[in-house]
């Protein structure tokens, strides 16, 4: 098989485009016969997933797995105890002060105090379109920056893997 060939079929398999029957003709090139130079260092790779492929379990695994995990030791913590009643109304009281105490101290707020947003509120709805477009273009921006650092991060990887296939 030419090497041309082979080659545009590796960067159909890298971009995941392969059909199956591309990808048997991609195994059968890289563990029966003569492999390029440029190629050699992806047939290894091949080979290995040719060989997990052929991997079976035997048939009494499930039973063997089964037993093992029947026989292993049955292990009770130690710090496992029984509560008493004494422990039960202690902590039923502790619930019932935690409770009594957020109600009261949610019943003394004073309300100017709890609207505390209330200063930040633009009453004029001119100046609130030009708040929120300052905002938005603010946004944008850094939108635009975090783009551009992943396109420029997208096309080096691209770089490089274009490099790995010649």
């Amino acid at each position: 098989m030419d090497y041309k060939n082979i080659n545009h079929l590796l960067e159909k398999y890298w971009e995941g485009e392969t059909s199956l029957q591309e990808e048997e003709t991609l195994q059968q090139y890289f563990n029966h016969g003569n492999v390029a130079p440029q190629l050699e260092q992806f047939k290894s790779l091949f080979q290995y997933f040719k060989e997990e492929q052929d991997v079976m379990i035997s048939d009494d695994f499930e039973k063997r797995l089964l037993e093992q995990i029947e026989n292993e030791p049955k292990v009770v913590s130690a710090k496992v105890r029984k509560l008493s009643w004494m422990t039960s109304i202690r902590t039923i009281a502790a619930v019932g002060i935690l409770l009594m105490g957020a109600v009261f101290v949610f019943q003394n707020i004073e309300p100017e105090k709890t609207d505390v947003w209330a200063k930040y509120e633009i009453e004029d709805e001119q100046e609130a379109i030009e708040a929120t477009k300052a905002a938005l273009a603010l946004l944008s921006g850094k939108m635009k920056k975090g783009s551009k650092k992943a396109t420029k991060g997208f096309s080096e990887m691209k770089l490089v893997t274009k490099k790995a296939l010649k």
